[in-house]
């Protein structure tokens, strides 16, 4: 009966820290998440408006796309993760250009437009395609860079063969980075991905 309880009390232990870690690893994915959509923001919204001051047409969509791939490269995660902190890069990338713009008009970095303004309608359509275009900019963007930062991954390290008595431990590596894992880790700290058993 006793080990019976120990073994309840064991199981117990195990699985709050099994709640535990996956607990830390979700904060830590998600932690990461903002840190790269918020790089992808800031390199995408300056360049966009750095662009702007150029009277480049296509300034909000080429900062979205480099955001997104800026953002991808951050992460370090999936193609469908880069992609989606890509789009959201995207998009919160047209408010922070617009508030930077504005502030480049101020200082007249920027030359006030002498033409009429154009009817709230069409400013609210403009803005509304500009919105979409960067989504889908900043998700290309972060597919892209997810793809380029993930290059090669799966491929087999080489390593030394131990010779048979050494008692040298297997060396384990990531099956999506590449990284090399301390003793039996499940997730891997580098880019959060599953390992198998």
């Amino acid at each position: 009966m006793l080990s019976r309880i120990r073994d309840i009390e064991g199981t117990m232990l195990y699985s709050e820290a099994g709640i535990l870690a996956i607990g830390a690893a979700m904060f830590t994915k998600s932690k990461d998440l903002w840190a790269a959509t918020l790089s992808g923001l800031i390199v995408g919204g300056l360049l966009s408006a750095v662009l702007s001051i150029g009277d480049l047409q296509f300034s909000t969509m080429i900062g979205a796309v480099v955001g997104g791939i800026v953002a991808a490269y951050v992460l370090y995660g999936k193609v469908g993760q880069a992609a989606a902190v890509g789009a959201l890069a995207g998009i919160l990338n047209v408010p922070f250009f617009l508030g930077v713009s504005q502030i480049f008009l101020i200082f007249e970095v920027i030359p006030i437009p002498n033409t009429p303004t154009p009817p709230l309608s069409q400013l609210q359509e403009a803005v509304i395609f500009i919105l979409l275009t960067s989504l889908v900019a900043g998700a290309f963007g972060g597919a892209i860079g997810g793809v380029i930062r993930h290059r090669g991954a799966g491929t087999v390290i080489p390593q030394s063969i131990p010779q048979p008595g050494t008692g040298v431990a297997q060396v384990k590596y990531c099956v999506q980075c590449g990284a090399q894992l301390q003793g039996g880790e499940l997730i891997c700290p580098h880019c959060n991905a599953r390992q198998p058993q």
